[in-house]
């Protein structure tokens, strides 16, 4: 019976901080804030060791995936190099609000060192999920995104306005 008394001891502060931070799981969504450090953090890793850099960005344990943010990067042929969800895709049809294509004006305006902004038209990943969900792939909801050059490659990051 003392036994049962100490495990249950043991185990009750943390059947009470469970439920206690049971509401702070999947309802917290990145600021610009966040977003701008990730894009940063990303950039200054690639600048070290590329591979290692779009490697992190890609896994989803790597430490760049936040909330429901995460950088990622795309090659002179518009294709994810790194990415959580959609490695190998394609960036070739993403256009802005206005209808103009994001991917061009990206590799237009991206300077390495620098931090721009554009807004485009995308939904929202689930969080926890692996993917767009299907109701959300002709959405016209908003994000917004941080981008750089960090040597051959293009990388964002990008947050949706509250």
């Amino acid at each position: 019976m003392i036994l049962y008394k100490k495990i249950f001891i043991l185990l009750l502060p943390t059947f009470f901080l469970n439920f206690a931070f049971a509401h702070d799981h999947v309802e917290d969504y990145g600021t610009k804030e966040e977003a701008k450090e990730l894009l940063i953090r990303a950039a200054n890793l690639m600048k070290v060791d590329e591979t290692l850099g779009l490697t992190m960005m890609t896994v989803k344990s790597g430490g760049f995936v936040v909330k429901d943010l995460y950088p990622f990067c795309f090659d002179d042929k518009l294709t994810l190099v790194s990415h959580p969800h959609n490695l190998g895709a394609s960036m070739k049809d993403l256009e802005d609000l206005n209808g103009n294509s994001v991917s061009e004006i990206i590799t237009k305006n991206a300077k390495d060192g620098q931090i721009s902004e554009i807004t485009y038209k995308f939904g929202r990943y689930v969080l926890g999920d692996n993917k767009l969900p299907e109701e959300y792939l002709d959405s016209t909801m908003r994000k917004t995104a941080l981008y750089t050059r960090v040597g051959k490659y293009y990388c964002m990051s990008g947050y949706y306005k509250k």
